[in-house]
């Protein structure tokens, strides 16, 4: 054999076995986790079928990415030995890729290249402390029930409300009606993207418009891992999720933008059918993962708090000075007032005032100039300390609350009963970590067994319930709708039904009573020609504590179209048994037209 012949088949040889290595290199490589939480695949649909999340081309650089992790990763290698320079590289694009590619591949020898677009921005919001932001829910905000989560960024700002706010938001249309806006939302109809945005954009937006306070959580990463968290988000500049409001959604997404950093964590595992964000906070309590907390109250959270803290006669004066701080300034009321009594209302009349202006709802082009008079007054006041304590931050934080599914069993003489609910909570549910008066639950079903029956009980599709009391700096409108099914005890006839209603709260006593003005649309056999179409009124009593709540209730709907009156009382005690159990006693009536029949019942309820 001549040497010529020699060196070629060594060469061929040793080629033949280098890729072979190779190829099984990359491919036991692009079936890491690492790698496949930088692309976002996660298992989805009943076939448990893992591709990425991304629904945007400009993310891969193979045709097949979506769905090939090992053809997105030759087609990265490929592109990154390239010697295409600047912001337009795949290095550039794919900064956090390269930063992994050049640990794990140190053979391949993939150079770090100069890209000013990137390497500008990265200088500008290259940060060392990442907090998790949750703006909770407002009693009266049905979009905020659930609360939200982003993140913030804090680098060298200098000032945290100058820091960069990381906020993943799906795009609406609206031009959209209600129901194309639900439908859409539901089925992954509107695009999300991730964004930067200064946080005081979303501290003016959440704290300060939707009146909802804001809970700051530092998130234990080392500095290496912020830096490669802030490479990713680079990555995901102007691309395109499908946002679903059940799963899919903001709290969800910042959940896998974490373990693209991080995959052992594996954060975003228990969320494969819905998502609710205090769940997610949760989620990095059980991985160790949050250090301090800060509270950052909202307008109407220092409001109320101040007003408490006044009395009566002093908060009709701090009122009338919010209305008229002209005439006020010389009345009794407030020149006999001491010098911290003058402090404490003209900084809760201010304080009104503004809130009045950021919410735009009062149209009143002499609010500026009230607002610059109370100023004027206050700086007259030879009172320097502070006027108030500060606000009290709450004991128990959102995530402490019960968590959100709920299993019930229940009993009577005459049968026993079995319940999910899917979300969220009621007014008997446990209260610590919720807000007072808010009820909002989606898919609650009871199933009823008796000697010779089991039969669908109730079934509520959405149950909304808004109730704020009424003082001299709140006036909210408290409502409620409800929708879905259930079968009457006066007859056992079930009916589906939708019904609406709104009304006033005002404190009484240690709780809360409120009127409603309801209508109510229903489908069942006992109505003439099936339907029938009812207008009336609730009264009721709502006193809701720590370790127990109480709820009565009396309504009457007159038929507008035949079928006949329909009556209905409730009256329930819930006890506390543990954060994540229940005990509820609930006695009802209901009677259309002579019908009448009435049931006692103890539930037992767990939360998981």
């Amino acid at each position: 054999m001549s040497m010529f012949r020699l060196i070629t088949l060594v060469s061929l040889l040793w080629g033949t076995t280098f890729s072979v290595f190779a190829a099984s290199q990359l491919s036991t490589l692009s079936q890491t986790a690492k790698w496949r939480a930088l692309l976002h695949y996660q298992s989805q649909g009943l076939n448990n079928v893992e591709f990425s999340e991304v629904d945007d081309d400009r993310f891969f650089l193979s045709p097949a990415g979506k769905y090939d992790a090992l053809a997105e990763l030759k087609a990265t290698i490929k592109a990154f030995n390239q010697t295409q320079a600047g912001d337009d590289a795949a290095a550039c694009r794919f900064p956090a890729r390269l930063k992994w590619l050049q640990r794990v591949l140190p053979e391949y020898n993939f150079k770090t290249i100069a890209c000013p677009a990137f390497d500008d921005w990265y200088s500008k919001v290259k940060g060392d402390a990442l907090f998790l932001i949750f703006p909770s829910s407002y009693i009266n905000s049905p979009s905020s029930m659930f609360g939200h989560t982003l993140l913030r960024l804090d680098g060298k700002q200098g000032h945290q409300l100058l820091s960069s706010a990381i906020n993943f938001a799906a795009f609406t249309d609206v031009n959209d009606d209600e129901i194309t806006f639900t439908v859409k939302g539901l089925t992954g109809g509107y695009p999300g993207y991730v964004s930067l945005v200064p946080y005081y954009e979303k501290v003016n937006e959440y704290n300060h418009i939707e009146s909802r306070d804001i809970w700051e959580y530092q998130l234990k990463l080392s500095h290496e891992q912020i830096q490669e968290f802030t490479r990713h988000i680079w990555e995901l500049n102007e691309i395109r999720f499908d946002y679903f409001f059940i799963d899919e959604n903001c709290s969800y997404r910042l959940l896998t933008l974490l373990d693209a950093v991080e995959p052992s964590w594996q954060l975003a595992a228990p969320f494969s059918y819905r998502t609710v964000p205090t769940d997610t906070i949760r989620v990095l309590a059980t991985n160790d993962l949050i250090g301090e907390v800060n509270f950052r109250p909202s307008k109407t959270t220092i409001i109320e708090d101040q007003r408490l803290q006044l009395s009566e006669p002093l908060r009709e004066v701090a009122r009338a000075l919010a209305d008229d701080p002209y005439t006020m300034q010389t009345s009794p009321q407030f020149t006999k007032l001491s010098a911290q009594q003058k402090a404490q209302v003209l900084d809760i009349a201010y304080g009104y005032t503004r809130y009045l202006n950021l919410k735009k709802k009062d149209k009143d082009a002499s609010l500026p100039k009230r607002s610059l008079k109370l100023l004027s007054l206050r700086s007259k006041v030879p009172f320097t300390g502070e006027a108030y304590h500060p606000v009290t931050v709450p004991d128990v934080r959102d995530e402490h609350g019960h968590k959100t599914l709920r299993s019930t069993v229940g009993a009577s003489e005459d049968f026993l009963e079995l319940g999910f609910r899917i979300n969220y909570h009621d007014w008997l549910d446990n209260l610590s970590g919720y807000r007072e008066g808010a009820q909002i639950e989606m898919g609650d079903v009871v199933v009823r067994a008796d000697e010779s029956h089991l039969q669908l009980q109730h079934f509520d599709v959405i149950s909304i319930r808004s109730l704020g009391p009424r003082h001299r700096f709140s006036q909210p409108i408290s409502w409620q709708v409800n929708g879905g099914y259930e079968r009457w005890l006066s007859d056992d006839l079930g009916q589906a039904h939708i019904k609406l209603g709104g009304g006033y709260g005002y404190d009484l006593g240690f709780g809360i009573a409120y009127g409603f003005l309801q209508t109510q649309v229903a489908n069942s056999k006992r109505y003439d020609h099936d339907w029938r179409l009812g207008a009336g009124a609730e009264l009721g009593y709502l006193l809701q504590r720590d370790r127990f709540s109480v709820w009565a209730s009396a309504q009457h709907l007159a038929s507008v179209i035949e079928s006949g009156d329909s009556t209905e009382y409730q009256l329930g005690v819930s006890i506390v048994l543990s954060a994540n159990q229940q005990l509820r006693l609930q006695w009802q009536e209901q009677q259309w037209r002579q019908l009448k029949n009435d049931q006692l019942r103890l539930t037992y309820a767990i939360y998981h």
